[in-house]
């Protein structure tokens, strides 16, 4: 464990390496080799769990606990000196967090609330907190207490997801928006949705015969929709994108039990709101459109680019925001038979559908925030930065365009952006290092590796050639570097995890250290969406271990949505019959 990379050097002094040599100074201490430490200091390890109990004489320490640890097999190699998780103290931050009432100091989120329960429920889903809960057995006369315990556990759990659902479905609203009625004419879903609308105010006023938009009208009024960071605020993209990736855990949590089971019913009312309310998102995520090349001095005449919310900034985290939630609803698919009612006439003139979504216009917007870094900006010509590169990359992924970029100079910035004495992800050029950007620059590594290996295992001509001479699906930084800073550095041992050692720990950081350890330890897939779930449960599935591999193993996260790929695969799964949601 003791760090033999060699720390900075620099040839000139300069605010920028002053504090890089501090940063280094921080973490250092945690880098000492354990196997010098006393007794004492190693108890107290033990005592918070960074270290697994002290083995008894002939003990087959089959030590796990009820926290979702794994126990190990009498066989397994022992090694007393394993850094640990500790995702009991992990589970306990979170958990609270979601059940307990918040300090006042939280006000300041108040914009946040679908954000808050979405880090502190992909955390919880990622250590393995609803994993392995059986229906509670009701009639049971064993008697033993710990079955009672679990059983009423097990119900907690469900009323918390329940409560989830509640507290999400109170952070939508509804929005009037103007859309070309050419376009509505010509997108089978704003279409669809929109005689939707005049049915229902035609049942609201008894008249027999719908209203029709006006035929010298230039736009058409839609009533949309999204979810806001709060009760009554305005619909936004980001608070959207964390909106619908909780209801798609709480989905898959649900309707991947049985009816009776306590997690079954909050499954079941997730999914319902989403499809209930996933046209009026479309239409929500259409009418954010803006022009780029009105705003932008480029080269690029049609490029389109979209507004986190109405009047708000234009950058790349709106157009991920919104993308990554409309393929989870299947809004991105191209659907012919969208449009199931209506007039022949309607039909006919839906045959040919667009999707304003997914257009061209949108990756070569995309591509064009690529600096001669490699890495993206927000906006064209603003400087490269992890944030954004991963909305970018994500992005692109979602739309098969990722060859549309300069690969090997973004290959080149993301491989950079890890530093070599601390192991961890820095956001810019000559900045420190940051457990957020474990996922932020690590996680678009895996989206970038992850396509690259696509592209070999492909015979399509279609897509662009890249030359790589990569072996396996390793991944293209340091793994058991980033793992180390992570578990060593980011964890706080009272529970949740931070950006460094002198920081105080919180949910984002939680969520993204966590997101970027089932990163570095899952190997990537090569095809997206990950079809092989199961990949992690076995050897093969799992990259290099830093620490105690079988009580540090988190669930395999996509890199591209960032839920467990057992989410992902569950919410493309389903059939949404856009012609019903009426």
């Amino acid at each position: 464990m003791n760090n033999t990379t060699p720390r900075s050097q620099h040839v000139h002094t300069t605010a920028t390496t002053i504090a890089q040599s501090e940063t280094e100074d921080e973490v250092s201490p945690f880098f000492i080799d354990l196997s010098t430490l006393n007794e004492d200091s190693l108890d107290h390890l033990r005592s918070v769990g960074l270290l697994p109990p002290a083995k008894l004489p002939d003990d087959d320490y089959d030590d796990a606990n009820d926290n979702n640890e794994t126990p190990r097999r009498s066989n397994d190699h022992f090694n007393p000196l394993a850094i640990r998780l500790l995702r009991s103290a992990h589970t306990a931050y979170l958990v609270n967090a979601l059940s307990d009432p918040l300090s006042r100091g939280f006000v300041s989120l108040d914009a946040s609330h679908p954000w808050m329960v979405y880090w502190c429920l992909h955390s919880l889903d990622l250590l393995g907190y609803f994993d392995d809960d059986d229906e509670p057995s009701s009639g049971s006369t064993s008697g033993l207490m710990s079955d009672v315990l679990a059983d009423v556990e097990v119900l907690q759990k469900g009323q918390l997801l329940s409560r989830i659902v509640s507290t999400l479905g109170a952070c939508w609203t509804e929005v009037a928006v103007d859309i070309l009625r050419d376009e509505v004419m010509g997108d089978a879903r704003l279409r669809l949705l929109h005689h939707q609308q005049l049915e229902q105010q035609s049942a609201a006023t008894d008249n027999t015969t719908c209203t029709v938009p006006q035929q010298d009208s230039s736009y058409t009024a839609i009533q949309a929709g999204g979810f806001g960071g709060g009760p009554q605020q305005m619909p936004h993209c980001a608070p959207t994108y964390a909106a619908v990736l909780s209801l798609s855990i709480v989905a898959s949590l649900g309707l991947s039990k049985s009816n009776t089971h306590p997690y079954y019913k909050a499954g079941r009312e997730a999914l319902n709101l989403l499809s209930d309310k996933r046209l009026q998102m479309y239409a929500f995520f259409v009418s954010l459109r803006v022009d780029a090349s009105q705003l932008y001095e480029t080269n690029i005449v049609d490029s389109t680019a979209f507004r986190m919310q109405h009047d708000g900034e234009v950058d790349v985290r709106a157009t991920y925001c919104l993308l990554a939630p409309a393929h989870l609803l299947g809004l991105l698919l191209d659907d012919d038979n969208v449009y199931q009612h209506g007039t022949n006439d309607d039909a006919n003139t839906c045959t040919n559908s667009t999707n304003l979504l997914t257009t061209s216009s949108i990756s070569r917007h995309i591509a064009s925030c690529q600096t001669f870094e490699g890495g993206f900006g927000a906006e064209p010509h603003n400087e490269a930065h992890g944030g954004y590169t991963f909305c970018a990359l994500a992005a692109l992924r979602i739309l098969n365009a990722v060859h549309t970029t300069d690969v090997q100079a973004l290959r080149g910035w993301l491989a950079r952006r890890q530093l070599g004495y601390e192991g961890g992800f820095c956001g810019r050029t000559n900045k420190l290092v940051d457990g957020c950007y474990s996922f932020w620059q690590g996680g678009a590594v895996a989206v970038l590796d992850g396509w690259l290996l696509e592209q070999k295992h492909t015979d399509s001509d279609s897509m662009e050639t890249v030359d790589t001479d990569e072996q396996s699906n390793e991944i293209l930084f340091d793994e058991l570097l980033l793992q180390r800073y992570i578990l060593l550095c980011a964890q706080d041992v009272k529970g949740g995890l931070r950006d460094k050692p002198s920081k105080q720990r919180d949910f984002y950081h939680s969520c993204y250290n966590l997101s970027g350890l089932s990163v570095a330890q899952h190997k990537v897939c090569h095809t997206w969406p990950c079809r092989d779930v199961d990949a992690s449960k076995r050897n093969d599935g799992l990259n290099e271990m830093f620490g105690d591999a079988k009580f540090n193993v988190v669930g395999r996260t996509d890199p591209v949505i960032n839920i467990r790929v057992e989410r992902v695969q569950f919410m493309l799964g389903q059939q949404f019959h856009d012609s019903d949601s009426d």
